[in-house]
């Protein structure tokens, strides 16, 4: 085991993901934390334990988070604005990103109760033959997420919600039996109709607000643990394109493996690992045709990559006792020379120096739409290019070229 020195706080987790999956699109921003809003104040009415009302509020925080591609999102939210009516082809769809975000999140045990209600999540109450799906029983929480979805796209931002909370509590019930469990239904009523319910669901503060009402309950992760929820965040930042697949993994890995050669204590460098799985983040926020485009990236193109540490940088910072993992992710793309992004620093933390020399090589080592993955010699001479314009520490480097070939076999599973 390694040193159980650093904490965080499960419930700031959750908060951070939810908001790195809102980098994926403005038009669903802030819709993870409507949805998780309405669910768990359903749960409550329902009278769920505590227990169980945190796993309502892990799902609906991240229900959607097998829905990585722009058109399947931008599918996704005409669904549900049209109130489930779709062809096949979006159905199936609806289904599939279900299923991924469970094959997402089941793995690590803190999420698999809410990974079983994402699962089922657009599955309609259909006079009761939607408590099976496929021959395997849906559990409530799905059926709460699923009015919860329907609830959080509805209310009109240049009209107050005040004025449209009745329409949409009117659709709601009518479409229980139908569409939604009744007793979700009926519990979906009684909440909303408290017009704070509305506010709170609009409001720009519902971290404070889910957190002040329901954030009690909290589960301290440790480094080991926190290591396991990292991959999870690597599977979900690479899960977006099939050309970097395993990218985050792989720059864990090897980020790793030099630290170990380097000598650095296990507590170190498994902080760095951490750091190699989330360097990443922040590309949710890039859209997927320039993550895969197959050619040179225009101009304007860079200047949205260039985003991407800085928003690693903003969605860890909102996990305190990562300060250290968010330095060392966030600054992979600075340069010994000060000519870096976003930041411009100088100063840079062996870790990150560590995660950029990592990061170079795999990139290059990977297949990209536009070019073969480079071998050895040609690796070496990139690298050695970056460290004569001061943007690669040579140290580092220099390891690399003796280690070459195990860094190139280190991975994970």
């Amino acid at each position: 085991m390694t040193d159980t020195s650093i904490d965080v706080r499960f419930f700031d987790v959750i908060l951070c993901i939810s908001r790195a999956l809102d980098l994926l699109s403005p038009e669903i921003s802030d819709h993870h934390l409507r949805v998780a809003y309405v669910a768990v104040r359903i749960a409550e009415e329902m009278g769920f334990d505590l227990a169980a009302k945190q796993d309502v509020v892990v799902a609906g925080a991240l229900h959607d988070v097998g829905a990585v591609s722009s058109a399947l999102r931008m599918s996704l939210q005409d669904y549900s604005r049209a109130g489930g009516a779709g062809e096949g082809g979006v159905l199936d769809d609806v289904h599939r990103h279900g299923y991924d975000g469970y094959l997402l999140l089941r793995d690590f045990p803190p999420f698999a109760q809410a990974a079983d209600a994402v699962r089922y999540h657009h599955v309609e109450w259909n006079f009761k033959r939607g408590s099976e799906f496929a021959g395997a029983p849906v559990p409530l929480g799905s059926h709460i997420l699923h009015l919860a979805d329907r609830i959080a796209v509805l209310p009109r931002a240049r009209q107050n919600v005040l004025e449209q909370s009745d329409v949409i509590s009117r659709k709601a019930m009518q479409d229980k039996h139908r569409r939604y469990h009744p007793g979700v239904a009926e519990a979906f009523g009684n909440v909303a109709a408290s017009e704070a319910f509305w506010l709170d669901l609009v409001s720009p503060h519902k971290e404070e607000i889910i957190r002040a009402r329901f954030g009690h309950h909290n589960m301290v992760l440790g480094l080991d643990e926190l290591y396991e929820l990292a991959k999870l965040f690597a599977r979900i930042i690479d899960f977006r394109s099939p050309y970097t697949a395993i990218h985050s993994s792989m720059v864990a890995a090897r980020s790793q493996h030099i630290a170990q050669l380097l000598g650095m204590p296990p507590r170190q460098t498994r902080l760095i690992g951490i750091a190699g799985f989330l360097h990443d983040l922040g590309k949710l926020a890039v859209p997927a045709e320039i993550l895969d485009k197959p050619a040179r990236l225009t101009p304007a193109e860079m200047f949205v990559v260039k985003q991407h540490p800085y928003y690693t940088h903003r969605i860890l910072s909102l996990v305190p006792g990562l300060e250290e993992v968010n330095t060392y992710a966030s600054m992979h793309h600075e340069r010994l020379d000060g000519g870096g992004y976003p930041f411009r620093h100088r100063m840079i933390p062996l870790g990150a120096r560590i995660i950029a020399v990592a990061d170079v090589l795999t990139a290059i080592s990977e297949e990209r739409p536009y070019r073969r993955g480079m071998k050895r010699t040609e690796a070496l001479a990139v690298l050695d290019g970056f460290v004569k314009d001061g943007a690669l520490d040579g140290e580092i480097v220099s390891l690399v070229r003796v280690h070459f070939e195990e860094l190139i076999a280190s991975r994970q599973g």
